[in-house]
């Protein structure tokens, strides 16, 4: 499938507010003739798709690109199965990568100041383990545990707590999710000592810091952002797995361990589970709502609606890509 008009229109269509910010003074038909055939291309493409609206500016849905990404990204899948037997993994990797907001990443703008930028290894090691090229050899043992094999998609590598990269992905996305805040108005401390996370009936020590502080969160608490990331492909080997089951499962699990213990110190409890392929948590999504509000709230620029997600969607990958750097072997480097 010819994906160049699908690139074009939703180019066009997601930037028409920065266009008509940046050539207000010239008028102009800004559905031009070059736009109008690359959207008759789409429909061909795409016959199921209802883009009519996209023939006017004042009538395109405002998240013209994810909608259009949804609607190629399944007709691609549809002719994959048409033509070729897909395996169970195959199948779960191709709906976790349809999910909202595992796309988020791709529209973020590369600014290296604000840490948006990857290498060119980092990013082909991204694309390979999102796109299921194999990464590793059959059976090449783990250099770190001796244990295991590190499998060919790399999940061994990204989710083995012993594994360096493992706490770099999780203090990478604190660190960035921090900045979110920070840069939004919003008061925030990361490793936040608050004495009462973890229950003493564990038989551990209970001077465990929050992840991120925030202050004044809700109705006056502060609130305890506990960061956790997971494996998207949970349930696969049981046959029961459902797309976006692990970050709910990881939500729970983490409201169960500390929330009771935040309430009874008069503090919020704010899970942030998220998994590999950029999936997030009901309470992720509305904390990083309840931000973008506040951003677009204190900008009087123009209002980039995923400016929040894109920069956690990307934080996610670039943590991924750390990790899956750092076990390749040289000569795939």
């Amino acid at each position: 499938m010819d994906a160049s008009s699908y690139a074009f229109v939703a180019s066009r269509a997601q930037s028409w507010g920065l266009q008509d910010h940046i050539l207000r003074e010239c008028g102009g038909d800004v559905l031009d003739s070059d736009y109008r055939s690359a959207l008759d291309l789409l429909h061909s493409s795409l016959p199921d798709l209802d883009i009519g609206g996209f023939y006017i500016k004042d009538t395109a849905p405002p998240k013209s690109q994810k909608i259009l990404a949804n609607a190629l990204y399944g007709e691609i899948v549809k002719r994959f199965e048409e033509k070729f037997v897909l395996s169970p993994r195959q199948r779960a990797v191709f709906e976790c990568l349809r999910a909202p907001h595992a796309q988020d990443f791709l529209s973020v703008a590369p600014i290296e100041g604000l840490g948006q930028h990857m290498s060119a290894v980092e990013y082909r090691a991204i694309l390979r383990y999102r796109l299921m090229i194999p990464l590793f050899p059959v059976d090449e043992p783990c250099p770190v545990c001796r244990k295991a094999c590190l499998d060919s998609f790399g999940e061994h590598a990204i989710h083995y707590k012993e594994l360096p990269g493992f706490k770099y992905r999780h203090d990478w996305v604190r660190d960035v999710l921090c900045d979110v805040l920070k840069r939004a108005g919003i008061s925030a401390k990361k490793e936040a000592p608050v004495n009462f996370l973890t229950d003493p009936l564990e038989g551990r020590s209970t001077l465990r810091p929050a992840d991120i502080l925030v202050f004044g969160w809700e109705g006056g608490k502060h609130a305890c952002v506990d960061l956790t990331g997971v494996s998207p492909l949970f349930g696969l080997k049981d046959k029961g797995f459902v797309v976006g089951q692990a970050v709910l499962k990881a939500e729970a699990s983490k409201v169960a361990k500390h929330e009771k213990a935040c309430l009874e110190n008069q503090h919020v409890f704010v899970p942030f589970a998220f998994d590999t392929f950029g999936g997030l948590a009901p309470d992720v999504v509305r904390l990083l709502n309840r931000v973008q509000k506040v951003v677009n709230s204190n900008s009087s620029s123009l209002k980039v609606s995923n400016f929040v997600f894109s920069r956690i969607g990307f934080s996610i990958q670039k943590g991924v890509a750390a990790q899956l750097v750092a076990r390749l072997p040289a000569i795939a480097l």
